[in-house]
């Protein structure tokens, strides 16, 4: 539920619905098209505040450094620094 994910995140709902259409995060979806947010999910939605609010990144670079990090296969952020 994305009030729940919000919550967990440190975030507005209507954030989430933001990365979502940014492609930034894919939440699954049940049978009624409710958003299940997965535990990575929400760390994801953390490391994208933390991008935003403290290194400035806009949300287009945020989606490269995510595809780096996939393709790559590692994190380019610490993830204590979130």
């Amino acid at each position: 539920m994305i009030s729940v994910a919000a919550r967990l995140a440190g975030a507005h709902p209507r954030t989430l619905r933001i990365y979502e259409s940014f492609g930034l995060i894919t939440p699954a979806r049940t049978e009624g098209n409710t958003r299940v947010y997965s535990e990575n999910d929400i760390i994801a939605v953390r490391k994208i505040r933390y991008l935003t609010r403290k290194r400035g990144v806009n949300l287009a670079g945020i989606k490269i450094i995510l595809e780096m990090e996939k393709r790559l296969g590692i994190s380019i952020i610490e993830d204590n620094n979130y």
